[in-house]
Parts: C-alpha cells; sequence; structure tokens
C-alpha cells in the first residue's frame, strides 16, 4: 500500500471508530438494544468493574448483550456525555480509552424515581470484521456514582 493509501485508510478508520462510539452512544441512550448489541463484535463482550455495592458484570455475544440492554431500560433511562476517545490503531484492531459521564433516571417498580450520575472509563478493544469495524471487548470503571441502588445487573428477566 503506498504511504497515501496507507495514510488515507488511517483516516477513513479512525472516522469510522468515532462513528461507531456515537452509535454506541446513541442506540444505549435510546434504548435500542438490537442495534446496540450489533456494533459489537460475535464474540464481543461488555464488562462492567464492580463500583461501591453494585457488583462487577459481563455480557458476551449478541444475545446476553441485547438482554442486558432491554433489562437496564426496564429501569434506567439516561443521556452519556462522552470525551473524544484516544484512539490506537494497529492494522485490524484499535484500542481506546474513552472517558465518561453518564446522567440518569432509576424508576422502581412502584414508579419511584432517583436521579444520579456515574463518571467514569472505558477501555475498548475493537476488531475490523466484514461488517465493518465492531467492538470485541468493553471495559467499564466507573470511579464515581452518585447513586447507590442495589440494582442487579446480571438479572436479565
Amino acid at each position: 500500500m503506498s504511504d497515501l493509501a496507507t495514510r488515507l485508510q488511517s483516516i477513513e478508520d479512525r472516522f469510522a471508530l468515532l462513528d461507531l462510539e456515537a452509535d454506541y452512544a446513541a442506540h444505549w441512550d435510546f434504548g435500542r438494544a438490537r442495534e446496540w448489541a450489533a456494533l459489537f463484535a460475535a464474540d464481543g463482550s461488555f464488562e462492567m468493574l464492580p463500583v461501591g455495592t453494585s457488583p462487577g458484570f459481563v455480557a458476551r455475544g449478541y444475545e446476553e448483550l441485547q438482554a442486558f440492554c432491554e433489562n437496564i431500560h426496564r429501569h434506567w433511562m439516561g443521556i452519556h456525555f462522552m470525551h473524544p476517545p484516544r484512539l490506537s490503531i494497529q492494522g485490524d484492531t484499535a484500542r481506546a480509552l474513552i472517558f465518561f459521564e453518564f446522567r440518569h433516571v432509576m424508576r422502581n417498580d412502584q414508579g419511584h424515581t432517583r436521579q444520579g450520575v456515574t463518571a467514569g472509563y472505558y477501555e475498548v478493544d475493537y476488531r475490523r470484521t466484514a461488517h465493518g469495524w465492531r467492538i470485541a471487548r468493553r471495559r467499564e470503571q466507573a470511579v464515581f456514582d452518585n447513586l447507590e441502588t442495589g440494582f442487579d445487573f446480571r438479572r436479565a428477566e
């Protein structure tokens, strides 16, 4: 590949990954579980590391990812504020570090609501697939969460 072609591919990859991250936030925030899960590779995973009294959680593969998103949206709604990712692209793989803030409202079964803010960072591994760039592994580390809910993320009701 010529130097110009290599540079152009690098720019196209960077923009594709930025679009992937924009879709990640929008699909999650609007509760589009199927579309959100499709942003992951077939064997992709989303992991939430424990914070406070909230347990850790891992979802793997389309079905678990979709069920996780659907379950969360039965009780939560919110909006991501994501910083630009720090991307490192190496051929058909890439990595990112992304700082975020998620402002959310939790609804319980009795109709009560509570607002909260979670802030932290994502460590993301990407893989180029036949369908374009996909998330191979996403790990969330919350460093601040002002809402202790006791909500069990492992339940897929």
